[in-house]
């Protein structure tokens, strides 16, 4: 199954879906056509499984950030603190697509085609919950209101990013990208 999905990633990632067919799957991977059948009924169940991977790899690393601030709420005291703590969380957020950009950008897209966004959404909703928790450590306001406010931020971010990389993924390595989210998200979770 590993061979399987180290092909198909790979053709995706140097070909698009162009050639993403489970002849060239198999034939890259080494293994028959009645090999990759016996694990994988079609492509689109191989790009099923390669989103779902991208999904868990992306909720590890921002849950890591995430919950690093969470355990140490004092580290939000400044502003200038929570900028940085805020510019770490949302550069990951950004590293994670743009590191291979082009399988990022497919598999967003593959998504939405297959109508699996349940798995892009859990990311977005954890980061959320961690958000609210930090916010109702720092922040006096009631806890509905952090909570949507930790909404709205993690759902802003995160559409942009992903609306970036279909649209214009060159954008997630610029700088000036980055300082404008952690801008908007510093704007916004403004103590109240």
């Amino acid at each position: 199954v590993k061979a399987i999905l180290e092909a198909a990633t790979c053709l995706l990632s140097t070909n698009g879906m162009k050639h993403f067919t489970t002849n060239h799957i198999a034939n890259l991977a080494g293994v028959s056509i009645g090999s990759l059948y016996q694990y994988f009924p079609n492509k689109e169940s191989i790009l099923a499984k390669l989103i779902e991977l991208h999904k868990e790899k992306e909720f590890k690393r921002v849950s890591a950030i995430m919950t690093r601030l969470q355990e140490n709420p004092t580290c939000q005291n400044s502003r200038l603190e929570r900028e940085g703590n805020v510019r770490l969380a949302v550069k990951e957020f950004i590293n994670i697509h743009a590191e291979n950009l082009e399988l990022s950008r497919i598999l967003n897209a593959q998504t939405r085609e297959l109508a699996c966004l349940l798995p892009f959404r859990s990311t977005t909703t954890f980061l959320t919950k961690l958000l609210h928790s930090l916010l109702d450590k720092v922040d006096s306001a009631s806890r509905k209101e952090n909570y949507i406010r930790a909404y709205i931020i993690a759902n802003s971010v995160d559409s942009l990013i992903q609306t970036t990389l279909l649209e214009q993924p060159q954008l997630l390595t610029e700088a000036r990208f980055l300082d404008e989210l952690v801008n908007l998200s510093i704007g916004y979770l403004q103590p109240r």
